[in-house]
C-alpha cells in the first residue's frame, strides 16, 4: 500500500491566530446565567408522551435518575470522554502548540478580569490517536493541582501504538461536534463574566480536529485515495467516519457563518479540508457498504457531506448517494442482530431527517417493534445478546436516541423509555463507565453547574466517586450480562468505540451545539418530520426542571398564547420562544410556582426552539410553524 504524503502547510498553527482573532468578535451575549441554545441547527420532533422525570424502573436503577438527568449527564460524560484522553493521557502522538500563540487567543477569547483563562500545566495535545490501552492512571489525581494535567497520564507500556483510521476520525469528530457546542452563547463573550475557559476548549479542540486532519493526510491517506491504518489495514467504516470528520472541519473552517459560528472561518485552513473531503467522497462513492454498522456511517457522513459542500453539485450527489444507499441496504432492513438494527435505524433516521421523506422513519419505527421484543424493561438489555462492547452499546443508543428525536408519533414515547432502561444498565449499572467526571465538584464547572443534583453528573452505582477509582474518565472496552448480574470483561480503553460512544452521548438531545441531523434543505419537500396538528394555544409545565412536552405545532401569521405553568418550588425558570429574524418572544425569570402567558406570532414557516434560559440544558423543545 502507496501512502500519499501531501505538501501541506503547517495549517493549522497558522489557523491559531486567525481563529483567536475570530473568536474576540464573538458577540452571541451572555452572562453567569446560561443563555439558550442556539435556534438554528435543532432537531424536529413529533409532540407525543415522552416522560422526562419517570425512572427508568431497571433492577439496580436510581429513582432519581430519569431522562432529564440522562439528557445532562450524557453531556458531562462525552465532555469527559475526551478530554483527559487527548489533552493529558499521553496515548497517542503529541504536539507542542506555541505558547505565545496560545496566550494571543487567549487576550482575544477572554477579555473580562473576573473572568480569566487557566492554561492547565504539562498539557499533551494529541496529533495521531493510538490504537489502545490500559485506562489506568499511573498517578493519583488527588495528588495534584485540579489544572495539572500530569495527573492524567497513562501507562505508555500499555499502548498498542498503532495509528488506526477510525480512532483518527471519530476523535476528530468529537472534537469538531464540540467545537460546535462551545461556540454556544451558553459559554457567554470576550467580555463577559463566565465561560472563558470553556471557550478556550472551544478553540483547542477545534485546532486538534485540524491538527489530527492534517496527520491523517500526511500519513494515512493511500495512493487509492482511501484512508488506512499505520499497519496497512484498511478499514471502510473508518472512511465513512473519516469522512464525516473531514467534512465538519471543512464546514467550521468555511465562510458560511451558519457552520462556523462566526469564530472559527480560516481561509488558509479551510481549502485543504474541503479538498480532502470531496476526495475521499470521490474514492468512496461506489463503495456499496457491507453491514448496517457500515451503512449508517456511511449515510452519516454523506448527509453532512451534502450540508457542509461548498459546491452545490457535490452535494447533490452526497446526498443522492445517501438515499440510495438507505433505498437498497436500510429499508426493509432484516437481522436478527440487535446492532446491526439499531445502526440500521440511525441510518434510516438520518436519511428522513435529511430529506423530509418519511418513508425512511417509517422503516425505522418497523425495525423498533423488532427491538422492542426483544429487550428486557426489567433489567435494560435485549434477550438475544448478553455480551456488549463499547460500538454496541454505541449504536444501540444511537438508534434509540434517533427514534426518541425523530421517530413516528406511536415509537417516540417506547424508544425513549427504552433508551433510559439501557443507557442506566450498560453504562452506569454494568460499570462500562469506568470513572466517573468529576461534575459540579470539578474546576471546569460554573457556580451555576454546583447548584444542579449530582446525579446529572455520575450515577449513583459508579463507585468509588470520582476520582478514586484510578481509571481516565472513559468507558471500558466490553460489558457482559450472565442473566442475573453484569461484569466488566474488558477494560481496555479502545478510542475508535470510546469516541464513537463519546459522539453519540453528546448528540443525546436536546442539543447545546452539537449537530446529529444536520439541516439539508436542498432535497425532497425541503421539510424534517411535523410536529402534529397545529394549535392556538397550549399549556407548557415547567416541573422538576423539565417541559411536559418537546415540541408543539402552531400556525404561521397568526396569533399564538402559551400558558407557562412553573411547578418547581423556588426555582426560577422562564418560557424563551426562539425566533431568530421573527423575533425573540420571552416570560420573565420567575421562581415557582407561579403561571404566565406568553402571546406570539411567527409568519415565516420553519422549525424553531423554545427554552428555559436558566436551564436551557434540560429545558429545550421544538416549535414547528407551518
Amino acid at each position: 500500500m502507496g501512502i500519499r504524503r501531501l505538501a501541506l502547510p503547517v495549517i493549522v498553527l497558522v489557523g491559531l491566530g486567525l481563529l483567536a482573532a475570530a473568536c474576540g468578535d464573538d458577540d452571541d451575549g451572555a452572562s453567569s446565567t446560561p443563555s439558550a441554545s442556539p435556534s438554528d441547527v435543532q432537531p424536529t420532533a413529533a409532540p407525543v408522551a415522552i416522560d422526562l422525570v419517570a425512572s427508568s424502573g431497571i433492577v439496580g436503577g436510581d429513582p432519581d435518575f430519569n431522562l432529564s438527568a440522562l439528557t445532562w449527564q450524557a453531556y458531562w460524560l462525552s465532555r469527559d470522554h475526551f478530554g483527559p484522553f487527548v489533552m493529558a493521557s499521553g496515548m497517542g502522538i503529541p504536539f507542542e502548540p506555541p505558547m505565545d500563540m496560545l496566550q494571543q487567543a487567549m487576550q482575544m477569547i477572554a477579555q473580562n478580569p473576573d473572568d480569566p483563562v487557566m492554561i492547565p500545566a504539562n498539557m499533551a495535545p494529541l496529533q495521531a490517536i493510538y490504537a489502545s490501552g490500559s485506562p489506568t492512571l499511573i498517578n493519583d489525581p488527588r495528588d495534584f493541582d485540579p489544572l495539572d494535567f500530569e495527573a492524567f497520564r497513562l501507562d505508555s507500556a500499555s499502548f498498542d501504538v498503532t495509528v488506526g483510521v477510525r480512532g483518527q476520525a471519530e476523535t476528530m469528530l468529537k472534537e469538531s461536534q464540540w467545537a460546535h457546542n462551545f461556540a454556544n452563547a451558553h459559554f457567554g463573550d470576550p467580555e463577559g463574566a463566565f465561560g472563558a475557559q470553556q471557550r478556550f476548549i472551544g478553540m483547542m479542540v477545534a485546532l486538534l480536529s485540524q491538527m489530527q486532519g492534517q496527520y491523517a493526510m500526511q500519513e494515512l491517506l493511500g495512493d487509492d485515495g482511501l484512508y488506512h491504518d499505520s499497519d496497512g489495514a484498511l478499514d471502510f467504516t473508518a472512511n465513512w467516519v473519516m469522512l464525516h470528520a473531514l467534512s465538519d472541519v471543512a464546514g467550521l473552517t468555511g465562510d458560511r457563518d451558519e457552520l462556523n459560528h462566526a469564530r472559527f472561518m480560516n481561509p488558509d485552513v479551510h481549502p485543504a479540508f474541503e479538498g480532502a473531503a470531496n476526495d475521499l467522497l470521490a474514492a468512496l462513492e461506489a463503495r456499496e457498504p457491507a453491514s448496517a454498522d457500515e451503512a449508517a456511517p456511511a449515510v452519516r457522513a454523506l448527509v453532512y457531506r451534502a450540508w457542509t459542500a461548498d459546491d452545490s453539485a457535490v452535494a447533490e450527489r452526497a446526498l443522492s448517494r445517501a438515499q440510495a444507499i438507505a433505498d437498497e441496504q436500510l429499508v426493509d432492513f432484516t437481522s436478527a442482530d440487535v446492532t446491526q438494527q439499531a445502526a440500521a435505524v440511525a441510518g434510516l433516521i438520518a436519511t428522513s431527517a435529511a430529506t423530509g421523506d418519511t418513508r425512511y422513519r417509517d422503516a425505522a419505527d418497523d425495525i423498533f417493534e423488532v427491538l422492542s421484543a426483544d429487550f428486557d424493561a426489567d433489567h435494560g438489555v435485549f434477550a438475544s445478546r448478553s455480551v456488549y462492547s463499547v460500538d454496541d452499546v454505541a449504536w444501540i443508543i444511537a438508534g434509540l436516541n434517533s427514534l426518541t428525536q425523530l421517530g413516528g408519533d406511536a415509537t417516540r414515547g417506547p424508544a425513549s423509555k427504552a433508551l433510559l432502561a439501557f443507557y442506566e444498565s450498560t453504562i452506569s449499572v454494568a460499570g462500562m463507565q469506568l470513572s466517573a467526571p468529576p461534575g459540579k465538584d470539578g474546576a471546569m464547572a460554573g457556580e451555576w453547574e454546583k447548584d444542579l443534583p449530582g446525579v446529572v453528573y455520575y450515577h449513583p452505582a459508579d463507585t468509588p466517586p470520582p476520582p478514586a477509582a484510578g481509571k481516565l474518565t472513559v468507558p471500558a472496552g466490553e460489558v457482559t450480562w450472565d442473566g442475573t448480574a453484569w461484569e466488566v470483561t474488558s477494560d481496555t480503553f479502545v478510542p475508535a468505540g470510546a469516541m464513537h460512544l463519546a459522539n453519540e452521548l453528546n448528540w443525546i438531545g436536546p442539543h447545546l451545539g452539537s449537530i446529529p441531523f444536520p439541516p439539508v434543505t436542498d432535497a425532497g419537500s425541503g421539510q424534517a418530520p411535523g410536529g402534529g396538528d397545529a394549535v392556538t394555544s397550549a399549556t407548557i409545565v415547567g416541573k422538576n426542571i423539565a417541559f411536559d412536552v418537546d415540541a408543539l405545532t402552531v400556525p404561521a401569521g397568526q396569533e399564538v398564547t402559551f400558558t407557562f405553568d412553573n411547578q418547581d418550588a423556588a426555582v426560577p425558570h422562564n418560557l424563551h420562544v426562539q425566533a431568530g429574524a421573527e423575533g425573540d418572544f420571552k416570560t420573565d425569570i420567575i421562581a415557582g410556582p407561579v403561571l404566565q402567558t406568553l402571546t406570539f406570532e411567527i409568519s415565516a414557516a420553519g422549525s424553531y426552539s423554545f427554552v428555559c434560559d436558566v436551564h436551557p440544558d434540560l429545558m429545550s423543545g421544538t416549535l414547528v410553524v407551518e
